[in-house]
């Protein structure tokens, strides 16, 4: 145990002294809050501008009034098909008891026209038949004759807010579990050998094993350090992100259920992800090659994620919580939507990840005893 503190030590003393770590430390920390900062301007102008729709014609009575309340702005135009492509955002032409539309469907702006026309013209043609049937002593609440009452059994703007974090706070914690201690792992391992460091060290009295303890705690501290300051950096943006309109609008806060299990699993991460760098970088012969074995693993923790993204309902069975890094987004992403995780897909998880560890830890400890490989240039 001594052996494995001194290593330990060492180790975090060199590391600190890398320059590469520590600006991917601070740039995940930095990184988060300027691209939350970056969506939500994005997000919020996207619904608050106002929409230019050019149109030729004659504007029906009272149609003017709903335009200018749904952030659609009515301008003439001599050729509405024309103008839709570029000057404006849709074209509209008002003939006798007909409307006909143009847009782009390319144009992210013209859709969005789009669904507001679409809005301005259903509540139109309700207006304008409720009026008849009451010009004719008719109800006009025969349009409506089984009368719905929506109860939300959650908030929908909290359903939002966690939403959105289900989905990047899970790709956060896994990249930066992962990229947060790699230039660590392969400075320690690959690097090592390329200073012809790493020979001197396997040589001390110290087991093998221990040695490889203490380099791997370093390296889940440093990942666990990064991933933990990006997430809070995020979850201290989103303290400025609002989710819904007016007085009714909330930031986006972690309940506590999934605040406890993402630093579980964080741990998690960081160990397996620790072992398997190390493990990675000790099978290259110097840190650049080190990088290339490296690189697979963006894909690996990227695919996961996306999964949540595209396929936001997706329930999975048991199984599916047996493998690696897709678990933990699964379990994180119960943990925020639905403020608690089913004690199964918790353990499963926990033992996936721990079994994940230990053979990427017992593939570098193999390695590391492997006297013709530590030693080849």
């Amino acid at each position: 145990m001594r052996s494995t503190l001194v290593v330990f030590r060492k180790e975090m003393l060199e590391i600190l002294r890398d320059r590469r770590t520590l600006i991917a430390i601070a740039l995940a920390a930095l990184a988060s809050p300027v691209v939350l900062y970056v969506i939500s301007q994005v997000s919020s102008r996207t619904a608050s501008e106002t929409y230019t729709a050019g149109y030729s014609g004659d504007i029906p009575a009272g149609l003017g009034v709903l335009f200018s309340s749904t952030g659609l702005k009515l301008e003439p135009v001599a050729d509405p098909a024309t103008a839709a492509k570029q000057q404006v955002d849709i074209g509209i032409v008002f003939a006798p008891n007909e409307l006909d539309e143009y847009y782009d469907p390319t144009r992210q702006s013209a859709q969005i026209a789009d669904i507001r026309l679409q809005e301005i013209l259903s509540k139109y043609d309700g207006a304008k038949v409720a009026a008849s049937l009451q010009q004719k002593g008719v109800d006009p609440s025969v349009l409506d004759p089984l009368p719905v009452t929506v109860h939300p059994l959650s908030s929908p703007t909290q359903a939002a807010g966690n939403g959105f974090l289900s989905f990047f706070l899970p790709y956060i914690l896994i990249t930066m579990c992962l990229t947060g201690g790699l230039s660590a792992a392969l400075d320690t391992s690959a690097g090592e050998r390329e200073r012809k460091t790493l020979e001197s060290l396997l040589l001390t009295p110290a087991p093998r094993a221990q040695v490889l303890v203490g380099k791997t705690l370093a390296v889940t501290a440093i990942s666990l350090a990064a991933a933990l300051a990006a997430i809070a950096s995020m979850l201290i943006a989103l303290t400025q992100v609002r989710f819904g309109p007016g007085q009714g609008s909330l930031p986006v806060t972690l309940n506590p259920v999934a605040a406890v299990v993402m630093v579980w699993l964080a741990v998690l991460l960081a160990i397996a992800f620790s072992a398997l760098t190390i493990a990675l970088g000790t099978l290259a012969r110097n840190f650049r090659q080190g990088q290339a074995y490296a690189t697979p693993l963006y894909f690996v923790t990227i695919f996961p994620a996306s999964i949540v993204l595209f396929i936001p309902d997706f329930n999975p069975n048991l199984g599916y919580y047996l493998i690696p890094i897709l678990n933990a987004v699964l379990v994180l992403r119960d943990a925020i939507v639905h403020g608690t995780v089913a004690a199964s897909s918790l353990a499963v998880t926990s033992a996936s990840l721990l079994v994940t560890g230990g053979l990427c830890f017992y593939a570098a400890l193999r390695l590391f005893t492997r006297e013709a490989l530590l030693v080849r240039s």
